[in-house]
């Protein structure tokens, strides 16, 4: 039995299936909280309709949670605004969506991608992903609530527009208002090539942010990556492999357009290709990870031919 957080062996029987550390690292408590969440919350997460036919966003619900650690047994509580933690249940439109979306992040954690904190937790429906939001920090004095805007934001679009540019004019956003723009456009390539490997085909302007650094600083890097899946696997019946156009292309993505596209984004092509050929290194480690997933057998199965597939065609001159 793995912990549901970190992924690690469990040495001894735990209710929750976490680490003792993992609880106090998460949750900053000594026991695992409890989850109060009734019917009629469930039932206030209607679906949501975008304006793209297929999004596994549109079809996600998500819980706002407050963590309550002044009694006896701490409680996570349903709140109807943003607070510290955001909890992602099963749906019953696609399958294994939270062990589809903790995979994925694992894996990008593996490949040294910067992500949020995130974590399964048991749920009645079977397991639900769990995040703690990145722009609360919570201090003995107070909360620490620092500015975190999405593209669509940073482009002036309205949400339904999320799917509008492309990732060559969120490179510009990062080259306005990134304090590194350096580190930070290396990691928006890494994160873009390594979406592709994952059939992540849905990073839209609202899946990017920039994040203060430190409250009222002014100075904004990119945020850690959040909302990682494995779209085309969940829904093979979407043709395309990005959610925006590089080099004016939703799909037929190949390695010379990673080539260019760092072209544009001012990063020298030995450095590009010694990124692309790290992750296509790693394939062995994301496949062993794939096969010892919680996910079902048949989009394991599914997923392991995709990464493999994908990382041909990144190989590939």
């Amino acid at each position: 039995m793995n912990c549901l957080c970190c992924g690690k062996p469990l040495r001894t029987e735990s209710a929750s299936q976490w680490h003792k550390g993992c609880v106090r690292r998460f949750f900053g408590t000594t026991e695992f909280p409890e989850i109060d969440i009734n019917d009629s919350a469930l039932e206030m997460l209607a679906i949501e309709t975008t304006g793209k036919g297929y999004t596994v966003p549109g079809v996600q619900k998500k819980l706002s949670l407050h963590l309550l650690s002044t009694g006896h047994t701490p409680r996570l509580t349903l709140v109807n605004y943003p607070i510290g933690y955001i909890l992602k249940p099963q749906v019953s439109e696609f399958e294994a969506l939270p062990e589809a979306e903790h995979l994925v992040m694992s894996m990008a954690d593996a490949a040294g991608i910067a992500t949020v904190p995130h974590a399964l937790i048991r749920g009645r429906d079977g397991f639900a992903y769990i995040t703690r939001r990145i722009d609360r920090i919570f201090e003995a004095d107070g909360v620490k609530m620092l500015a975190m805007e999405d593209f669509c934001q940073l482009d002036l679009r309205l949400t339904q527009d999320k799917y509008l540019g492309s990732y060559e004019r969120c490179a510009k956003i990062i080259r306005r208002y990134s304090s590194r723009v350096g580190i930070d456009m290396a990691e928006f390539f890494i994160r873009l090539v390594f979406s592709f490997l994952m059939g992540n085909s849905d990073m839209h302007l609202k899946n990017f942010s920039m994040i203060e650094t430190d409250e009222k600083s002014g100075r904004y890097v990119l945020s850690a990556a959040y909302d990682l899946l494995p779209v085309n696997v969940i829904m093979p019946e979407d043709a395309e492999q990005f959610a925006l156009a590089m080099n004016g292309k939703k799909s037929n993505i190949h390695r010379n357009d990673f080539l260019k596209f760092a072209d544009s984004c001012g990063i020298p092509r030995t450095s590009a290709k010694k990124m692309m050929d790290a992750l296509i290194a790693m394939q062995p480690k994301f496949l062993a990870m794939t096969r010892d997933s919680l996910m079902p057998e048949h989009l394991k199965s599914r997923l392991v031919e995709l990464i493999k597939t994908r990382a041909s065609v990144l190989a590939a001159d």
